[in-house]
């Protein structure tokens, strides 16, 4: 697969794999002189290797900014300044094509991490370590499988339809690779596979990623995966399968791990605590350091108004919030300079190079509870999951879910607390996806789009270089590109 014609790189001193910006990741060959096996001999290539992984995530193509911006921006959160700086236009207003490149961007980064989590994989499963390292060596393999379990996850999210858009998920999922050449005549070019086997794929390497870190506890570097953080994610995958037996013991699971390892924060320092690096409430995320960064490409310049500060909350969005809400807080009804009055300015990041992306919270797993209760017809217990993330954040007993909801409306009212807690988070279009729901999408100016399910152009196109570089993909563009 041209996939793995990229150039690959050894990762080593926590560096990422890198490749030249003039070609498509799928198009470059493999260079023999930095063959991975040379770097993962042993434990300490090992570090180096899962360090560069994550390194990954932190990409402007990833989470760095792209994957965090793009289900807000596409949905009915956010949308783009009249004063903006030409980031996510396309996507702001429907316009995407098969050459954009913010989506061929986020497509390279994912398959970077496939790649790379293949090559540690392999090489770091065969090492014969010393007994005193093999612990090690089972989690940093554990962590592996995590990271590439999210990114095929997130290649099902960001470029497949949801997984209930045919009735057995046959439709196009993700080209599946699990092993990455290092020579010549080790590339393959294989076709995209279904959905559904996306979907195990997913869940096989999570799963595998649960067996391997069983033994890690330790909850002290958050930006890291432990069994917890893999738990929680294997739920959100579930979640959005739609398959809520599933969903409720992981969920327990991770809840169960209490305070000492995860909380809530209050109201009363919400606003402040979320922005710190390694807060209580977090099970994962992507670490940044002021000389470790994305500069002026970063997630938080995007928002902050001494930045780009581009991307606005709607209004509709800031008005589903009650005045005794905390969570209001993150967005200030103000002015753009040369731009919109008012202006619903988003303050969940900032220019500080230090703040960290949040990718789990403990609140979601509440929440990715509640919704499997509620689906189950556990009304009782999907409100006070439910309630318990409605009363840290608002003190207003009035704004508890009523006792009585029960079926339809009380999935409603889930939906709408995932919609107040997460927003900003890279969740939301997904959740109006998975439940096939309309929207209004409001585009910079205060134009409107209204986007009936199923739109095609509420996933990403597949690069058109990937296209015309892999005779396996010929023919499986996504509909509605060109």
């Amino acid at each position: 697969m041209s996939i793995i014609k990229k150039n690959i790189y050894a990762l080593l001193a926590g560096t990422v794999v890198l490749a030249s910006c003039s070609k498509d990741f799928l198009t470059l060959e493999p260079r023999q002189n930095t063959e991975v096996s040379v770097a993962i001999k042993d434990l300490q290539g090992m570090r180096a290797a899962v360090n560069g992984l994550y390194s990954a995530l932190q990409s402007a193509n990833y989470y760095g900014r792209t994957a965090s911006v793009l289900p807000d921006l596409q949905s009915d959160n956010a949308h783009i300044s009249t004063n903006y700086s030409n980031r996510y236009s396309n996507q702001d207003t429907y316009t995407t094509t098969a050459n954009d490149g913010m989506a061929s961007g986020m497509w390279n980064s994912l398959y970077i991490t496939v790649a790379n989590a293949n090559l540690l994989i392999e090489k770091g499963t065969a090492l014969q370590l010393p007994a005193a390292d093999t612990a090690e060596q089972r989690s940093i393999l554990g962590q592996a499988y995590a990271l590439r379990g999210l990114a095929y996850f997130d290649l099902a999210r960001y470029y497949c339809q949801p997984y209930n858009f045919t009735a057995d998920a046959s439709h196009m999922g993700a080209p599946i690779v699990l092993k990455t050449a290092t020579e010549k005549a080790g590339i393959v070019a294989p076709p995209r596979s279904t959905v559904k086997q996306t979907y195990d794929r997913i869940i096989e390497d999570l799963d595998s990623a649960v067996s391997k870190l069983n033994r890690t506890t330790s909850v002290s570097v958050r930006a890291r995966f432990n069994v917890y953080a893999a738990k929680a994610l294997l739920a959100r995958v579930y979640l959005y399968k739609g398959e809520w037996a599933k969903v409720v013991p992981l969920c327990t699971d991770v809840l169960a791990a209490g305070p000492s390892r995860y909380s809530l924060i209050p109201a009363s320092t919400m606003l402040g605590d979320f922005l710190k690096q390694n807060n209580p409430e977090v099970i994962l995320e992507v670490a940044n350091t002021a000389t470790d960064n994305n500069s002026t490409d970063w997630l938080g310049y995007f928002y902050d108004q001494g930045g780009y500060g581009d991307m606005l909350s709607t209004a509709g969005l800031y008005n589903i919030y009650s005045a005794t809400d905390a969570r209001r807080g993150f967005i200030t009804k103000g002015s753009r300079s040369s731009g919109e009055n008012p202006a619903y300015i988003v303050g969940k990041y900032t220019r500080k190079f230090e703040e960290n992306v949040k990718l789990i919270r403990l609140a979601e797993i509440y929440l990715t509870r509640a919704e499997a209760y509620a689906q189950l017809g556990e009304s009782d217990k999907a409100i006070a999951d439910a309630n318990v993330v409605i009363a840290r954040a608002d003190a207003d007993p009035a704004a508890l879910l009523d006792a009585a909801l029960t079926g339809t409306p009380l999935v409603e009212a889930v939906l709408l607390e995932r919609r107040k807690e997460l927003a900003f988070e890279g969740q939301r279009l997904f959740d109006l996806t998975r439940y096939k729901k309309d929207f209004v999408k409001i585009r910079r100016g205060g134009n409107t789009i209204n986007v009936k399910y199923p739109e095609n152009r509420t996933i990403q196109p597949i690069p058109q270089r990937e296209l015309d570089a892999n005779a396996g993909l010929k023919g499986q563009q996504n509909p509605g590109y060109f």
